[in-house]
């Protein structure tokens, strides 16, 4: 098993459950690490028969522009069920943490496996 990764991606999005979240975008940084289990005679190397980045980017930045969310647990759930659209991906371990609540960071992390 192979894993690729995003680390520490900071993206904004208006999320929030609470009346001072409405109506104002915060950030959140990303950590997402697929479990990529690779037909190992097909891997050489060629961008063609690998899974790259692009695929947790596309997914956070998809999730993040379809409107208003509330959880962060949602928006974990729908990076996952977009990134799991690849068979090969087996586990997605995704941590969201929201900046501009409080001095630090609060968020969820999840591990997600397909199937």
């Amino acid at each position: 098993m192979d894993q690729i990764f995003v680390k520490d991606f900071v993206h904004e999005t208006e999320i929030g459950v609470y009346q001072s979240e409405f109506g104002k975008k915060q950030r959140l940084r990303f950590n997402v690490f697929l479990t990529i289990d690779y037909d190992q005679k097909n891997k050489n190397d060629n961008i063609e028969n690998v899974i790259t980045y692009e695929i947790i980017l596309r997914a956070i930045e998809k999730h993040t522009s379809e409107g208003r969310l509330y959880l962060l647990e949602t928006l974990a759930n729908k990076i996952s069920d977009t990134c799991f659209s690849d068979s090969r991906i087996k586990t997605i371990d995704i941590q969201i943490e929201k900046l501009d609540r409080i001095k630090g960071s609060l968020g969820i992390r999840m591990i997600n496996e397909n199937g």
